[in-house]
């Protein structure tokens, strides 16, 4: 099964496209931490997170006393990462997850320590791969993202390939 530590903007995204349903259902194990659950999200975000975490299906990391060392330790190495950020490494090298962020600064850093990393391209392939949209709401999703996260800079490329790909299958 493929475990994944969430990092924060890959969870505000899919609440703004309204595929969290979709995504918390893929064979995945899902964990995110407690200090990016607490810090990164506004209440709203949180509540319509509280139902996989109350049946279990998004597991939350409550960050120990030697794991805060560890992610000051880590934020003192690389300052452009939070602690929050730090945090999703830590988990995803302590369970030997894949870390699912957009963050540049985060992947490289990941990247750097041999954790998988992989972001929101990587997501829509697997909800259409598990078959849980269809390739025509992926493309429509894809091209909602632009809009619900304007800042996002996704591979231009990479995602006309996959529009290219997906309009095939619709």
């Amino acid at each position: 099964m493929t475990v994944v530590v969430n990092d924060a903007n890959i969870l505000i995204d899919l609440i703004k496209l309204e595929l969290v349903g979709y995504f918390f259902r893929l064979d995945w194990e899902f964990h995110c931490t407690d200090l990016i659950i607490e810090n990164e999200l506004y209440d709203t975000q949180k509540a319509i997170l509280i139902p996989y975490i109350d049946n279990g299906k998004l597991q939350i990391q409550a960050v120990s006393g030697d794991d805060l060392m560890k992610i000051i330790s880590t934020q003192s190495e690389t300052p452009q990462l939070s602690d929050k950020d730090c945090s999703a490494l830590l988990y995803a090298q302590k369970l030997n997850a894949s870390l699912i962020t957009s963050d540049n600064a985060l992947r490289k850093c990941a990247k750097t320590r041999h954790i998988e990393v992989h972001g929101h391209l990587w997501v829509f392939d697997a909800l259409i791969a598990q078959g849980l949209i269809t390739p025509g709401l992926a493309i429509d999703k894809l091209n909602e993202l632009g809009t619900v996260n304007p800042k996002l800079q996704l591979p231009s490329r990479a995602c006309e390939e996959r529009i290219e790909r997906w309009g095939m299958v619709k």
